[in-house]
């Protein structure tokens, strides 16, 4: 008898337990039921609220539209929207022409390029061979259809290289000027125009022209080592902008870095006298 109610017992408490057991799992799926129930709501009212901001008809709430992208420049086309001029042909010379000007007379330049046009001072009485020099070669031609050949934002552009790579010969008209040097390094300001070179005595034809800082004025930091000949007028202030802002190829190579991805031309260079 003993043995027969210690069994009932036994069953007893495992049917119990059993119950207790289905309640507790009973009670689990409720609570992850409802769980789910307010991440229903939540995503509902999610939903319901980007219809309100988007004001469309069950359409999903979308995020800003980012700007499109614009298109890479292609290699070798004409900056700036412009045509391209007839072929460069600079002749080299055996020897420097006369470094002298009519007395008396200011000169000044016009560079027509493919982003505009380019007034400047040319200045006579500060570097009067370095003028005469640039004087000659652009009422030769030397410069038509030549490139701008290096582009550095908030530094330099520069031109007059006769094949328009710079360190390839020939890289200037065959023939080397005396330097003519600022006192100062602070005068190398924005839309100074200088006389490259590679070294003392070694200035020929390339030409740059200081695009740093066009707001505050502050000196490009270049030690006095550059024959500084002219002046860019205000005026020619954007086209400068223009030429500067250019895309160049970049620094992943190094060799070409500051080389423009579409060719910016010199059409023509108009001397003046007054």
């Amino acid at each position: 008898m003993a043995t027969e109610k210690r069994a009932r017992k036994k069953q007893h408490r495992d049917e119990v337990l059993a119950m207790r057991e289905a309640e507790m799992r009973r009670r689990r799926w409720a609570r992850l039921g409802a769980v789910g129930l307010v991440i229903m709501l939540i995503v509902g009212l999610a939903i319901f609220s980007g219809d309100e901001e988007g004001g469309g008809d069950n359409e999903p709430a979308t995020s800003a539209t980012e700007p499109e992208e614009s298109a890479p420049p292609e290699p070798g086309a004409v900056a700036c929207g412009a045509e391209a001029p007839e072929p460069a042909d600079p002749k080299q010379y055996d020897s420097p022409p006369p470094l002298e000007l009519e007395e008396g007379v200011d000169y000044g330049a016009v560079i027509s390029t493919s982003c505009g046009d380019i007034e400047m001072d040319l200045l006579e009485d500060k570097a009067p061979q370095t003028v005469a020099n640039f004087v000659f070669l652009s009422e030769e031609g030397y410069y038509d259809g030549l490139i701008w050949h290096r582009v550095e934002a908030d530094a330099v552009i520069q031109t007059g290289d006769p094949d328009g790579v710079n360190g390839q010969e020939p890289d200037g008209p065959g023939y080397t000027i005396p330097d003519e040097f600022p006192a100062k390094a602070n005068e190398y300001v924005y839309g100074v125009v200088g006389l490259a070179n590679a070294g003392p005595g070694t200035g020929g034809s390339q030409v740059f022209i200081v695009v740093h800082d066009p707001e505050g004025g502050e000196p490009a930091g270049y030690q006095p080592l550059y024959s500084i000949f002219g002046e860019v007028s205000e005026g020619s202030y954007p086209a400068l902008e223009e030429i500067s802002r250019v895309q160049t190829y970049g620094q992943n190579d190094p060799a070409q870095a500051t080389v423009p991805i579409e060719t910016i031309y010199i059409n023509s260079i108009e001397i003046t006298r007054t």
